[in-house]
């Protein structure tokens, strides 16, 4: 089964850093245009994400995917801060503290997208190859 790519690509799509500029549902102004349709890109990076946070490999077709993976990999990022957390307070003042913390932006070497499977995979197979029986 192959992994979801965005539906949201459009040819006269602004380009920033290599990534698209979609549109997004917002009462704030900003660089990306507002969206006026039932979903944005927001909406389907949390639509896609269960199935695409899966993927090993992922097949870029165009720039409006590499957009989808950086909101899916921000998505994760929040959920293990979360996963640490025991009420809704200290939840809260967790997202909030992501908020202020140096997340790195496309193009930078420290974004590793999809990086992280694959070497924890690797990483259990030496500590089981390490291991005697």
């Amino acid at each position: 089964m192959p992994a979801y790519h965005s539906s949201l690509v459009d040819p006269d799509t602004k380009l920033i850093g290599n990534m698209a500029l979609l549109p997004i549902r917002s009462q704030f102004k900003g660089p990306a245009p507002r969206e006026t349709k039932d979903t944005d890109t927001v909406d389907e990076t949390i639509y896609y994400f269960k199935a695409n946070v899966f993927f090993q490999n992922y097949e870029i077709k165009n720039e409006a995917d590499r957009t989808l993976i950086y909101i899916t990999v921000c998505i994760s990022e929040c959920l293990k801060k979360l996963q640490k957390c025991n009420s809704k307070i200290q939840s809260e003042k967790e997202i909030y503290m992501l908020g202020f913390t140096n997340f790195p932006i496309p193009g930078e070497a420290e974004l590793k997208t999809f990086r992280i499977t694959s070497l924890a995979t690797s990483a259990w197979r030496d500590q089981k190859r390490t291991q005697s029986w």
